[in-house]
């Protein structure tokens, strides 16, 4: 049942219950009919578009009923999407639309930036509603998505339909049908995304979306309570942070999923003693094989590492020394995959293709991924996780590679070198991207250059200025005597708090991002602040100062210290002048 496509299952489940929710968002609710005329709508106006079968569109649109409407519709036209986040640096857009080659933008605004690609509401005029036949292959190109690129410029990974299918279709690793409901939270760009939206879609669930903007705790745990989800994906940062605060609001769901980093398993541990009837799983994989390539069941007490499993349904996986022999159960080896989650390669970039996908040795024809993840298998055939081969790292559940970021970093005027390292002794419990540079220039914003150039997630939290990188020896770079950037004098010209509350919202941020101080007017994005950060923050605002606020219009509409402070009103301290 693998050589179907995204769109005939899809359809299928409309045929079987056209009545079904399929979608809720914010109170209101698609059925699996509904949901199905509008993308066919949208369909008939990208053909109308010029977009034709395996056509590259790209979607820029926020989490929404018409998000979901877009990539239904796209698929249903014979093209594939491309997931974009509005949030990102136009510069980074409009590089990833040019190299996808993409014909039409998909985006909410009427008169969206100019991009180089004509774009189009997602909702319009009706142009037909006859349904088009069904068109392209289980092979056929499905969606891209843009990962970062250890050459300093993001790589755009091709996934067919039956990458996705054998993902969430006649499935082993996890139970999927109409009794679940999913929640759509994971950013369109990340490639889990595809298992909370498809897991629904093609199984007949139904999807919750949950409303875009900045993450709250309390908000996700409310969310799911309300909502009745039963079926969630949290990052690893996500999970931690839920576990620590909100762990009884697991206690409705019937399977968690977590991954994208390593998990503690005291956290885990913890979800299992107070919640034994939710079926824990660690998911494991890269993007280049669709999202998921083993998964481990937790079914008993985790003492040192949760292994990450064995692989799902339709995937072999290999773990080889460096002449590409297999290895011995328990030895220590590379991880290679390969099978139906396989994607078809680097969009438009034959080079990073042959370089990361070779030829199956074990199974002529076929080919692999080399992974670069060290792992050993258990006799029992299970998949232990050590670390990276290469510098390819995970920050807040994204894949992060640092020569990406160090070529853009030595790119700015004036660096002379620069290097990018992922510290753990920063924030506790985190990693933390950490930019180091020589520079002919002083008093240069180089954080707020990346910004311009690379997604917020891939902004180091701190850049550090050193007259000269320390070396060894043998004359490398002494990563280890690189220091932390608390070590750092504080910068001058901060803006000191003026009030009590301005004074603990100050040193709540302050301690939060491990930095000596944060002026009133710094905006916590640009000095280090993330989602998942952010939330942090908010957490123990509600907590220390009794106060309970959207994050959007704490974290999202004024994220400094002084628009704060003008939108509380604590119970326990006044607007006196700081003494």
């Amino acid at each position: 049942m693998k050589d179907v496509t995204i769109t005939e299952l899809f359809a299928g489940r409309v045929r079987c219950a056209p009545a079904a929710p399929a979608l809720r968002f914010r109170g209101a609710e698609l059925t699996y009919w509904q949901l199905d005329v509008r993308a066919e709508q949208l369909a008939h106006r990208l053909r109308a578009a010029g977009v034709g079968p395996e056509s590259v569109v790209g979607v820029c649109v926020e989490r929404s009923f018409e998000m979901i409407i877009a990539l239904v519709g796209v698929l249903k036209a014979g093209a594939a999407y491309l997931p974009l986040d509005p949030d990102e640096p136009a510069v980074r857009l409009r590089l990833m639309l040019e190299q996808a080659d993409a014909r039409v933008l998909l985006t909410h605004d009427s008169q969206p930036p100019d991009f180089g690609v004509p774009a189009l509401e997602v909702d319009g005029d009706v142009v037909d509603t006859t349904p088009l036949p069904p068109g392209g292959s289980a092979d056929t190109l499905a969606y891209v998505r843009y990962t970062s690129g250890s050459t300093g410029h993001p790589k755009g990974v091709a996934v067919p339909h039956r990458g996705v299918v054998r993902l969430v279709h006649d499935a082993d690793w996890l139970d999927f049908g109409p009794q679940e409901t999913f929640l759509q939270l994971c950013a369109v760009t990340f490639d889990p995304s595809e298992f909370e939206i498809w897991g629904a879609l093609l199984n007949g669930g139904c999807l919750v979306i949950h409303p875009p903007g900045p993450l709250s705790l309390p908000e996700l745990a409310e969310s799911i309570h309300r909502e009745k989800i039963t079926t969630l994906w949290l990052t690893a940062g996500l999970f931690h942070r839920m576990v620590d605060r909100h762990v009884d609001s697991l206690g409705g769901l019937r399977q968690l999923v977590a991954g994208g980093d390593v998990l503690s398993p005291a956290h885990v541990n913890r979800v299992r003693r107070a919640h034994p009837h939710v079926r824990m799983v660690n998911g494991y994989g890269p993007t280049e094989n669709t999202c998921f390539t083993a998964a481990h069941t937790v079914t008993r007490q985790v003492k040192d590492t949760v292994p990450i499993g064995t692989p799902i349904a339709g995937t072999r996986v290999y773990v080889l020394d460096e002449k590409l022999r297999p290895v011995s159960d328990g030895e220590w080896g590379e991880l290679y995959t390969a099978g139906d989650g396989l994607a078809l390669g680097y969009l438009n970039r034959p080079e990073w293709t042959a370089e990361r996908f070779l030829a199956d040795p074990f199974t002529p024809g076929e080919r692999m991924y080399r992974v670069g993840d060290l792992v050993r298998r258990t006799r029992g055939g299970v998949l232990e996780f050590r670390g990276r081969v290469d510098d390819q790292v995970k920050i807040a559940g994204y894949r992060v590679e640092l020569g990406e970021i160090t070529a853009a970093l030595a790119d700015q005027p004036g660096v002379t070198e620069a290097l990018v390292l992922a510290r753990e002794d920063v924030t506790p419990g985190e990693k933390v991207l950490v930019g180091y540079v020589v520079t002919l220039r002083e008093n240069v914003n180089l954080r707020r250059a990346l910004g311009q150039r690379l997604p917020r997630h891939l902004v180091p939290a701190a850049i550090v200025t050193l007259p000269e990188f320390p070396l060894t020896r043998a004359g490398k770079i002494d990563r280890a005597a690189l220091p932390a950037p608390w070590l750092a004098p504080p910068k001058p010209g901060i803006d000191p708090p003026r009030t009590p509350i301005e004074a603990k919202l100050a040193g709540l941020m302050a301690e939060t991002l491990a930095v000596h101080q944060v002026g009133i007017h710094d905006n916590f994005f640009d000095i280090g602040g993330n989602s998942l950060l952010a939330a942090d923050v908010l957490e123990r605002i509600r907590g220390e100062l009794s106060i309970d606020l959207p994050a959007a219009r704490l974290f999202f509409e004024n994220p400094t210290v002084a628009g704060l402070a003008e939108n509380l009103s604590p119970n326990d301290l006044g607007d006196r002048p700081c003494d």
